[in-house]
C-alpha cells in the first residue's frame, strides 16, 4: 500500500535532515572545503585542551599526591568534595553521561553529530572533569578532551557550515574534533587521527572521517605544543633489541591482557549497575564512590607510600618501569586501579576511561616483564598498554599509535601490533563502550535464498509529485527521516527524492518547485522476486539504503520497499528466531 501525506503549512526548520554526502563530490572541492572547516575545529580544540590541561595538571593534580601523602586522613573528604561537586554539575547538565568520549560516540552513532552544549552544559562537564581528576578520582584526561572537540566540531558546523553542509558533515566534524582532543592531549596527532576512525566501532572505521581527523589532529598538535613544548609523554628506556622470545612473549602478554580488559569491563559495567541500583541521587552515589576511591587512596599510601591509583597515575607506569619495584605491589596496583576507575567513572565522576586501560595495561605488562624478561621490562610495560586498550576499548590501531607517539619508541611497534591483535581478538565484542556499534556490514550468505517479497515494507511512504520541495522537506524528510523517498503521480512511480535533489533547487524556490520537477528520474527499482544479493548491489552501486519494489507487470505500480534495516531484520530473525 502507498501512502502519501496532504502538505501543511508549517514554517521551515533551520536544521535539515540531509543524507551522505556526495561519492562524486570533486575531490578538490572537498579538500578545500575539509581544510577550512577541520582546521578551525582543530586550532580551538587545541586552546580549550591546552587551557583544560594547565587548570588540572598544573593547579590541582599536582598538588595533592604530596598532600594526600602527608595527610592521608585527608584523601577521603577531598575525594568526596570533588565526585559531590562533579555530581552536582553533571545533575545540572542537559547530558549526564560521565564519559566524554561515549558522548562523542553517541553523538556520532545516534545523535547525527549533535552535542547539546546549551545552558553552560559544556563549562559544567569540563568543570565537573577537573573536580573528579584534581580532587584525586582515577579518570583520564582525554575524555573530557575528546568531549571538548566533538562540541567544537558541532558547534562549527552550526556556525559556519550548517547552510552549506550537510548532517552527515557534523557527524565528521565531531569525529574530527575528537581527533583534535586526543591529538592535543596527548600531543600523538596519529593517536588522534585513528582513535576518531575506530572508536565510533567495535569492528570497522568511520572511513569518511580521515581527511577532516586528520587536519584537525595535526592543527590542535601544533597548537598545544606551541603553548606547551613537544616533549613526549612518557619517559621510557630506549628501543629495545626484539628477539624471537620477545615476541613470544608479547603474544603471551597480549592473552593475558585481554582477558584483564574483559575483568576490568565486567567490573565497570556492575559496578555501575551496582550503584545505580542503591541510589538515584547524587549525593548518595558519590559517598559510595568516595569511600571506595579514598580507602584504596589510604592503603596505596600507607603500603606503597603514594596514592598511585588516584588522578590520572602516570606515576604508576614509572612505578612499573622500575627495576626495583615488587611484584605483588604491580599487581595490587592493578586490581586498585580497577577499582578506583570502576567506582570514579560508575559513581558521580567526569573523566575519560582510556588512561585508566593504559595504567592497567602498564601495571600488568610491568608484572609479566619483570618475572620473566627483566632485561627489557619497558618493552613490556608498553606492550601491556597497547594490549589492554585495544582490547578494552576496541581500538587496537590507535593502542600501538599512542604507544609508539608517547613514548618515542617506534621499536616496541611491531610486538604491540601483536599483541594488540591478539588481546583485540581475545576480548571479543566486549567494550567499555556501551554507544559503539558493530558496523552494518550484512553477511548475504545467511539470508541468500530470500527474495525482497520476503523482507521488503508493504506499506510505503511515497511523496505525491505535485506539492512542494518545501512541503517535502517539512511533511516528509523531517517526519520519517528516511534519507530517500518515492515520488509518484497519479499514473505511479516517476522517481525519487532526497535531501540531494532538494538541495539542487535554490532554497528561495522551494516553495514554488514542485517535487516532480525536483526528483530523481533515474531511479533503481527491483521486482518482488528479485534476490537480496541483487538489492544489495543496487544499494551499493547507487549509494543508497532503499530500493523501491515495483510489480513486474506495471513497473511503475509501487507493492513495498526494501532498506537496508529490513535485511539487517531478516539477518537477525534467521540467527535468533526473533
Amino acid at each position: 500500500m502507498v501512502r502519501t501525506l496532504e502538505p501543511s503549512t508549517s514554517w521551515l526548520r533551520k536544521y535539515l535532515r540531509p543524507p551522505k554526502l556526495r561519492t562524486n563530490e570533486p575531490f578538490l572541492r572537498y579538500l578545500e572545503k575539509w581544510l577550512l572547516v577541520s582546521g578551525i575545529v582543530g586550532f580551538i580544540t587545541g586552546l580549550v585542551v591546552a587551557v583544560f590541561d594547565y587548570v588540572t595538571n598544573l593547579t590541582l593534580w599536582s598538588y595533592f599526591p604530596n598532600f594526600f601523602t602527608q595527610h592521608i586522613f585527608m584523601i577521603f573528604p577531598i575525594v568526596l568534595a570533588g565526585l559531590l561537586a562533579s555530581g552536582l554539575l553533571l545533575k545540572t547538565s542537559s547530558n549526564q553521561i560521565g564519559s566524554g568520549t561515549e558522548e562523542v560516540i553517541l553523538a556520532y552513532n545516534e545523535e547525527e553529530g549533535k552535542i547539546d552544549s546549551s545552558s553552560w552544559s559544556f563549562p559544567k562537564k569540563m568543570l565537573a572533569a577537573v573536580m573528579t581528576i584534581g580532587f584525586g578520582g582515577s579518570a583520564g584526561q582525554e575524555g573530557p578532551s575528546v568531549y571538548a572537540g566533538g562540541v567544537v566540531g558541532s558547534w562549527v558546523w552550526s556556525k559556519l557550515g550548517s547552510r552549506r553542509l550537510t548532517l552527515d558533515d557534523r557527524r565528521i566534524l565531531v569525529l574530527a574534533g575528537a581527533a583534535a582532543g586526543i591529538g592535543a592531549v596527548f600531543k600523538a596527532p596519529l593517536t588522534g587521527i585513528i582513535f576518531a576512525l575506530e572508536v565510533p566501532f567495535k569492528d570497522d572505521l568511520a572511513h569518511d572521517a580521515l581527511i577532516p581527523s586528520l587536519v584537525s589532529s595535526v592543527v590542535s598538535y601544533l597548537t598545544l605544543i606551541a603553548i606547551d613544548g613537544s616533549q613526549p609523554l612518557f619517559k621510557f628506556p630506549g628501543i629495545p633489541s626484539l628477539s624471537l622470545t620477545d615476541i613470544t612473549g608479547s603474544a603471551i602478554l597480549g592473552v593475558i591482557c585481554g582477558l584483564g580488559a574483559l575483568i576490568f569491563i565486567l567490573v565497570y559495567r556492575n559496578t555501575t549497575l551496582f550503584i545505580g541500583r542503591i541510589s538515584s541521587k547524587f549525593y548518595v552515589k558519590a559517598l559510595l564512590g568516595a569511600v571506595v576511591v579514598s580507602g584504596i587512596g589510604i592503603i596505596s599510601v600507607i603500603v606503597l607510600h603514594r596514592p598511585y591509583p588516584l588522578g590520572i597515575s602516570y606515576d604508576l607506569i614509572n612505578l612499573a618501569l622500575s627495576p626495583t619495584t615488587i611484584l605483588s605491589a604491580l599487581l595490587m596496583l592493578f586490581i586498585m586501579k580497577l577499582l578506583a576507575t570502576s567506582f570514579t567513572l560508575g559513581s558521580t565522576g567526569d573523566g575519560g576511561i582510556f588512561i585508566p586501560q593504559i595504567v592497567m595495561g602498564a601495571a600488568l605488562g610491568g608484572l609479566f616483564g619483570h618475572m620473566f624478561f627483566p632485561a627489557n621490562v619497558d618493552l613490556f610495560v608498553a606492550v601491556g598498554m597497547a594490549s589492554f586498550l585495544a582490547a578494552g576499548f576496541k581500538t587496537p590501531l590507535a593502542a600501538v599509535a599512542f604507544v609508539a607517539e608517547t613514548t618515542a619508541g617506534p621499536g616496541y611497534l611491531i610486538p604491540s601490533l601483536i599483541a594488540a591483535a591478539i588481546s583485540y581478538s581475545v576480548s571479543g565484542e566486549a567494550s567499555v563502550s556501551e554507544h559503539q556499534k558493530l558496523r552494518d556490514e550484512i553477511d548475504i550468505s545467511e539470508v541468500k535464498d530470500m527474495t525482497a517479497d520476503q523482507v521488503m515494507t508493504p506499506n510505503v511512504i511515497a511523496v505525491p509529485a505535485e506539492i512542494s520541495v518545501l512541503d517535502f522537506v517539512e511533511e516528509y524528510l523531517f517526519k520519517y527521516q528516511h534519507k530517500a523517498f518515492p515520488v509518484v503521480d497519479k499514473n505511479g512511480l516517476i522517481g525519487t527524492i532526497s535531501m540531494d535533489e532538494a538541495k539542487s533547487t535554490e532554497q528561495e524556490k522551494w516553495f514554488q518547485v514542485p517535487v516532480k520537477n525536483a526528483c530523481n528520474a533515474n531511479y533503481k527499482a527491483a521486482y518482488p522476486d528479485d534476490r537480496l544479493q541483487k538489492i544489495l548491489d543496487l544499494m551499493y552501486t547507487s549509494n543508497i539504503g532503499r530500493i523501491p519494489i515495483v510489480d513486474r507487470e506495471n513497473p511503475r505500480r509501487i507493492v513495498g520497499i526494501v532498506a537496508k534495516t529490513d535485511i539487517i531484520r531478516a539477518i537477525e530473525k534467521r540467527r535468533f528466531g526473533t
